[in-house]
């Protein structure tokens, strides 16, 4: 009698990869870089992460052998610490060399020209630069908000300056110099910081010198660091970049690379466009010299989406309608009207985006009395239905 052996079969193993995050979990930009990465980490269910979020010299010694390394947000010096520990890099730094590794980093210079619109907006006429000027991302954000100034007709001072470290949040060593330079502008002027910290320390060092912020000096910094930017007086207008969609992007990046694609040397770099400006109090001016117009233009800010008329602006406002369509028109290029319906889209635009209202609620609470004048109104404005703006602005993010 025969005796069938039966053949027991393990199941294939397959090693997952070990991805590594070093990225400085105390910032937003890291924390944010590291949200992203997760995310599409946990869609994969492929990956090991091995998140480093206080990198260190000496940390980077035991981040074990890897398969890839995503950075963001930490000195780059300390590359070649990561690189001798993993086989591909994806940087998420505009300062990174292309050649050490792939790109996916802020457009720098788009994120300048849109504080340099955003400052614009604010009818202010005198403009200024506040952040570090020889690395690459402080150079370009430089370069994008002097070249939409000049496209403009506007020239731009300049203030060179690194972001406080350590124990300089604390000694101020640099306000003596930075209040001077700031007395010396002529006013109101709007100042573009390179980044939230530089931001703060300059809305900070105006707080010291009783320099009225917007009223006087008007500041926009870049990456959207709630906490920096609302626990500043007064609170921080800030570009939103949106780093959780640069380390997603990122990591799909990664992907490619672990999949043994090469990828062509146009896809090794890739720069995304800002999102948006968050508008708090920083920036909450429009420099108009008469004073009625400027009550005028506060009360359609507040009042746009209650809804408001021009009727009501006028009952606020002690002036003729003749007077205000012809000061508007001379100062803004448009009527009174069209002011609010641009403050009821702006706020559409916000919502959309951020919230998981239907377009019906939204109309409502932008202030449009139907479906029908809100799509009108947003199709005019951004050539595209309100439906298609959330499903776009939904897949960038």
């Amino acid at each position: 009698m025969s005796v069938l052996r039966q053949t027991v079969l393990k199941p294939r193993t397959h090693r997952r990869p070990i991805v590594a995050v070093i990225v400085d979990g105390a910032s937003a930009y890291g924390s944010s870089i590291l949200r992203g990465v997760s995310q599409y980490a946990n869609l994969q269910r492929r990956w090991v992460l091995h998140p480093d979020i206080r990198p260190t010299a000496e940390s980077l010694l035991y981040i074990p052998k890897c398969d890839g390394a995503i950075i963001g947000g930490i000195n780059l010096i300390l590359t070649p610490l990561v690189a001798r520990r993993s086989r591909h890099l994806v940087f998420c730094s505009g300062s990174a060399d292309p050649k050490t590794g792939t790109i996916v980093s802020l457009d720098d210079i788009a994120a300048g020209a849109m504080a340099a619109e955003h400052l614009i907006n604010c009818r202010l006429e005198n403009f200024a630069f506040y952040g570090p000027l020889r690395n690459g991302v402080g150079s370009k954000r430089f370069r994008g908000f002097q070249r939409a100034l000049q496209a403009r007709g506007f020239s731009c001072a300049e203030m060179p300056s690194n972001e406080p470290i350590s124990v300089e949040w604390l000694t101020h060593t640099g306000w003596p110099e930075l209040i001077a330079w700031l007395h010396a502008l002529p006013k109101p002027v709007g100042i573009f910081a390179a980044e939230d910290a530089n931001a703060y320390n300059l809305a900070a060092a105006c707080l010291q010198a009783n320099i009225g912020v917007p009223e006087h000096v008007a500041i926009i910094g870049v990456n959207n660091d709630h906490l920096l930017c609302e626990s500043a007086w007064p609170p921080l207008s800030s570009i939103d970049p949106d780093y959780s969609r640069m380390g997603y992007i990122a990591a799909q990046q990664l992907e490619r690379m672990l999949a043994g694609e090469k990828l062509p040397k146009d896809q090794r770099v890739i720069q995304l466009p800002p999102i948006e400006v968050v508008q708090r109090q920083s920036t909450n001016i429009i420099a108009v010299d008469n004073l009625h117009l400027a009550e005028a233009i506060r009360y359609i800010r507040e009042h746009a989406c209650d809804p408001c008329t021009v009727d009501q602006v006028l009952h606020h406002v002690p002036v003729g309608r003749r007077w205000l369509e012809r000061q508007f028109k001379l100062k803004f290029g448009r009527s009174p009207h069209d002011e609010i319906v641009r403050i009821r889209v702006d706020t559409a635009k916000r919502m959309l985006v951020e919230s998981d209202l239907d377009l019906q609620q939204i109309a409502f609470r932008s202030g449009f009395s139907t479906m029908g004048r809100f799509h009108l109104a947003f199709r005019k404005l951004t050539n595209t239905t309100p439906g298609v703006f959330r499903r776009t602005m939904r897949s960038a993010r």
